[in-house]
């Protein structure tokens, strides 16, 4: 069966030099015994059995909107499913939104992923969560647990639902922007056995930092529906070191692509509705965004890690022209999905950076994407 970014602050700009990035493996595709029908690239596509109750077809799309009950937090979470193209495929992907999330998620509404994804045979998962929430579970407030839904509930549907094999555990890449890349490279440094291949995109990943900690407390209390914290209990010194990516950066065991942009606005690109704060509410954010990655890349440097590799565009805002441009046309979603699964659960280790871990800068180009600006 198938179917169914509050401002950052950053003074300092980094200097980076640039070494060898990774290349694209080329993934394969499985199909097993199935009535089936001729996907757009040819190769042969499951026609759908049977479609969960809680999914109906959204819009014209071969994606369906469900409605997922997660148990942990007493209620229903949107989300979107685009199953993968041939039956009995293991290979998932979830696209985490940033802080503005709606309930549609934005990767579709402001990025066209499910066109720019069409015949890539995977299952993409765009998960829809409340605002400044961070894919965290919260203690003291139930309402908040989407690392257990994004991490236990969500590949258990995938399973029951739409025959995933094992929910793709092992083998499900996670990929963010903003305050998604965090949740993305948190989630897989707590879950190394689910997550194969992760890709984040202008974050911040070390809520133990004073300032990095500030953007995550004041965003989350001015604008949250929760009027709090994530951490505001009484064990939230160690909870905050558990959720601490940067701590805990030797568990990501799975190759890990790092990008961030200079602030400077594309101005050939798309500058959203609102040109002014693109240039200035978007441009120090993500100034932000690219000291908080650097931050992050000499913690890798510092441990070794040579299979996370970090890229740096010349020109980008905190918006959707960037993040669409890094995405799609840049190729970093392909280099993403082509790592998913590699080798086995937790490591894609034959689609790894070659060398010590290093940096990449990239050029610049306009885009057709929505420019309205995330925030962190």
């Amino acid at each position: 069966m198938r179917r169914g970014s509050s401002a950052a602050s950053g003074v300092l700009m980094a200097r980076v030099t640039a070494t060898a990035a990774a290349t694209i493996a080329a993934t394969a595709l499985s199909v097993l015994a199935a009535p089936t029908v001729a996907a757009q690239d040819g190769t042969p596509e499951a026609t759908p059995d049977v479609l969960p109750s809680e999914c109906a077809d959204f819009g014209s799309t071969d994606a369906y909107r469900c409605e997922v009950h997660s148990e942990a937090m007493g209620r229903d979470v949107p989300v979107i499913v685009r199953p993968a193209l041939s039956e009995g495929n293991p290979k998932v992907a979830q696209f985490i939104d940033g802080a503005n999330s709606t309930s549609v998620n934005t990767w579709v509404t402001g990025a066209g992923a499910l066109d720019h994804l069409a015949e890539e045979d995977y299952t993409f998962v765009f998960p829809s969560m409340d605002g400044f929430t961070w894919s965290l579970d919260w203690e003291g407030q139930d309402e908040v647990k989407y690392e257990t839904f994004l991490a236990e509930e969500l590949p258990a549907f995938l399973e029951d639902g739409f025959d995933v094999p094992d929910g793709g555990r092992g083998t499900t890449g996670v990929t963010g922007l903003s305050s998604g890349a965090y949740g993305a490279v948190n989630l897989a440094s707590k879950h190394p056995d689910l997550y194969s291949s992760v890709y984040a995109m202008s974050g911040l990943y070390d809520p133990g930092s004073p300032v990095q900690r500030y953007v995550f407390d004041s965003s989350t209390a001015d604008r949250s529906d929760y009027d709090r914290g994530p951490w505001d209990g009484p064990n939230g010194d160690e909870l905050v070191e558990e959720d601490n990516p940067t701590l805990n950066i030797r568990n990501l065991t799975m190759p890990v692509l790092v990008t961030a942009a200079s602030g400077v606005p594309n101005f050939a690109g798309d500058m959203g509705p609102n040109p002014i704060a693109t240039v200035f509410a978007g441009g120090s954010y993500e100034v932000g965004s690219m000291v908080f990655t650097a931050q992050f890349q000499a913690a890798a440097v510092a441990a070794g890690m040579d299979n996370i590799e970090f890229r740096y565009d010349t020109v980008g805002a905190h918006t959707w022209d960037t993040w669409q441009r890094s995405a799609f046309e840049q190729g970093n979603v392909e280099t993403f999905l082509s790592r998913i699964g590699g080798n086995g659960a937790g490591g894609g280790a034959g689609d790894l950076p070659d060398g010590p871990v290093g940096s990449t800068v990239e050029g610049s180009g306009s885009s057709g994407s929505s420019g309205s600006v995330t925030a962190s």
